[in-house]
């Protein structure tokens, strides 16, 4: 076996891992904080990307630099979204069965999909060179520099999201309200209030992820939605409510994907790395149902 070749494959997985481990983060805080898959998240992650391209572009006829007008314009799109979310969506459907809110994240999902199609047709559209680009060497192992600034901003991200998690007032409430909304309700919590953050920090994820990627090769609301299709293997091997499942579980399929990719696609003819980490969600879920960090919950009637 050539060592070296491994190596390559590993750490390349790793490194476009971190962008599926962002992608999952955003849909575990959803659902730790509402109960709700939220099917929508490859199609936020579009619109933020071609939402940048639109700042982008607005910023340089202007003359103003593109990289804030990013980064305004997504915390912007971000509060809009959510409280479109939130106040038009959730709300009407609160006490309602919870197929009922897993049904309109996949309607939110395809009404996005058509607004992003609608004011973006076709393809052609780049971002601007916002990380560098080339690649570095580590003895006989090159590596994306591309892939290796996304892998650090994606980690300092997460990181700062766990640390807003754990020691902030709001990160406390939104602890509280994972683990039960009515008693939350009682205690002074605005369960609503906690549903607008989730939704704006989840936004502002799939945003940045899109930005990502969309850094590294040409923006296709296609190409895009396959990499959030990823994350929800992700998810479910690391666990549905489990923040730092949902870290492992992107490195496990961005190194599923590379392994995959390199080893098999020469025995199959190509495909090999779209396919196996739906393969290996599936194997992980027949042995461990609630994932790598799951808990099964206990109810007495």
């Amino acid at each position: 076996m050539d060592v070296t070749y491994l190596m390559q494959l590993l750490l390349s997985g790793i490194l476009v891992g971190g962008i599926y481990s962002l992608l999952a983060l955003g849909v575990v805080l959803i659902f730790k904080a509402s109960g709700v898959l939220n099917f929508a998240q490859g199609d936020m992650m579009a619109l933020g990307a071609f939402f940048s391209f639109f700042m982008t572009k607005i910023a340089m006829e202007i003359g103003l630099p593109y990289l804030p007008a990013i980064v305004i314009g997504l915390v912007l799109l971000a509060i809009a979204f959510a409280f479109v979310v939130e106040h038009f969506m959730l709300r009407p459907l609160i006490g309602q069965p919870i197929i009922a809110s897993l049904m309109s994240t996949i309607a939110l999902g395809m009404i996005i999909s058509g607004f992003v199609t609608f004011f973006w047709p076709g393809a052609g559209r780049v971002l601007p060179p916002l990380i560098p680009t080339g690649s570095i060497r580590i003895g006989d192992i090159a590596l994306s520099t591309g892939n290796l600034t996304s892998f650090i901003i994606c980690m300092l991200v997460f990181g700062i999201f766990v640390l807003f998690f754990q020691k902030t007032k709001l990160g406390l409430a939104m602890r509280g309200t994972s683990e039960d909304q009515q008693l939350s309700q009682s205690v002074g919590i605005k369960v609503t209030v906690i549903f607008l953050a989730c939704w704006f920090i989840a936004m502002l994820m799939a945003s940045s992820s899109g930005v990502l990627i969309g850094s590294l090769q040409m923006l296709d609301r296609e190409t895009l939605a396959a990499y959030a299709a990823k994350a929800f293997p992700a998810v479910l091997i690391g666990g549905l409510e489990s923040i730092p499942g949902a870290l492992l579980g992107g490195l496990i399929i961005g190194v599923v994907e590379m392994l995959s990719g390199g080893y098999l696609d020469k025995l199959v003819g190509g495909g090999a790395g779209e396919i196996m980490p739906f393969i290996v969600m599936l194997v992980i879920l027949i042995f461990l149902p609630h994932g790598l960090f799951g808990h099964k919950r206990i109810e007495r009637i």
